[in-house]
């Protein structure tokens, strides 16, 4: 008898091992197919070839982590810059991964080695950092990067569908690309109502560190501004080269900017509101000023640029909510009330009220 149950005991172990040998098996088989190469042409156009989805990315820019953010695919992030920790939008679990650099560079290579990442994303900025470096010694490594760029409005959607298909998370990217384009798509028909004799004239001016820089006409704002239906007046290139930001002191602003009928401060991430708010009204007081028409009719409006929740104008998917944003600052009469559409976007894409 005793024989007998332990023979049974042995035949449920040996059963047991088997189903179990069979599981472990599938799941291998399972885990093999959903590996995939794909090759992608990024913002650079250059063909990166990655196995997706992506499960260990170190991610060096904080508007890259913002869609990763929408995307949902936090988790598959293991290396972040150190200005994520000020980002408003983005979790506090995605905040917690190792901080591996800053402002586009990569301070410890070390660490992002103890990381064993399958991708590395960076923006392809060559004023702000070697980025021939990055790819030399990242590829010496074995791991791919992929460069986005922040020149455009449409290439905010076009960024999404990148990391959507990298992550694995096209289904999500998907929702965000036609919200994206919805909103765009509704911009235009309100912009295409304005009559021509109504059409503004716009400058923005984004006071850092003590210096009054000019946004440029390339840049995603100036781009923002000419969708509303505005007419954006900076347009300066120098040596060929055409930056996003241009400095400039007060007279010269006055003397080339006198005909715009909107100014618009915007804050940074290293300058708050109150200071825009102290410049504003030194504007507003200040003779020299009065010699733009702006000025005079005191059309000159504060909006914010800088990295808290409520901050539209960065180029990143905030930017659904920042076209109604600058369409309602300089056509209020045409542009509804914009605190709706970003209750809805902060809601919906990143859990937040």
């Amino acid at each position: 008898m005793e024989m007998r149950w332990s023979g049974l005991i042995l035949s449920v172990v040996l059963l047991l091992a088997v189903v179990s040998a069979g599981c472990v098996g599938n799941s291998t088989e399972t885990s093999s197919k959903a590996m995939n190469e794909v090759t992608v042409k990024d913002f650079s156009g250059r063909n990166v070839t990655v196995k997706v989805p992506v499960q260990r990315a170190v991610v060096l820019s904080t508007s890259a982590l913002e869609i990763i953010q929408l995307l949902n695919a936090s988790e598959q992030v293991v290396g972040i810059p150190r200005e994520a920790q000020y980002d408003a939008l983005l979790s506090e679990s995605l905040k917690n991964k190792t901080v591996v650099g800053a402002r586009l560079k990569i301070d410890d290579w070390e660490k992002v080695l103890a990381l064993k990442p399958d991708l590395i994303i960076d923006l392809d900025l060559k004023k702000f950092y070697n980025v021939d470096e990055l790819l030399n010694r990242s590829a010496s490594y074995g791991i791919p990067v992929v460069l986005l760029r922040e020149d455009k409005l449409e290439d905010i959607p076009r960024a999404v569908s990148l990391l959507g298909q990298l992550f694995g998370k096209e289904k999500e990217a998907k929702a965000f690309d036609d919200y994206f384009n919805e909103q765009v798509k509704e911009v235009r028909a309100i912009a295409s109502k304005i009559p021509a004799e109504k059409r503004k004239k716009v400058v923005m001016i984004q006071p850092i560190m003590g210096k009054l820089y000019l946004v440029n006409g390339n840049d995603v704002l100036a781009q923002a501004v000419r969708l509303v239906g505005a007419d954006y007046l900076v347009n300066l290139t120098f040596n060929g080269y055409t930056p996003v930001r241009v400095p400039m002191d007060r007279e010269k602003i006055i003397a080339s900017y006198r005909d715009a009928d909107v100014v618009i401060l915007l804050t940074s991430a290293v300058t708050p509101y109150d200071q825009v708010e102290k410049l504003r009204k030194e504007m507003l007081s200040d003779e020299a000023w009065r010699g733009i028409k702006a000025v005079r009719d005191g059309n000159v409006v504060i909006l914010r640029a800088d990295m808290g929740k409520d901050s539209f104008l960065r180029w990143s998917p905030r930017l659904a909510v920042g076209i109604w944003v600058i369409g309602r600052a300089i056509y209020p009469d045409y542009y509804p009330d914009w605190n709706e559409k970003a209750k809805e976007f902060l809601k919906r894409f990143y859990g937040l009220s």
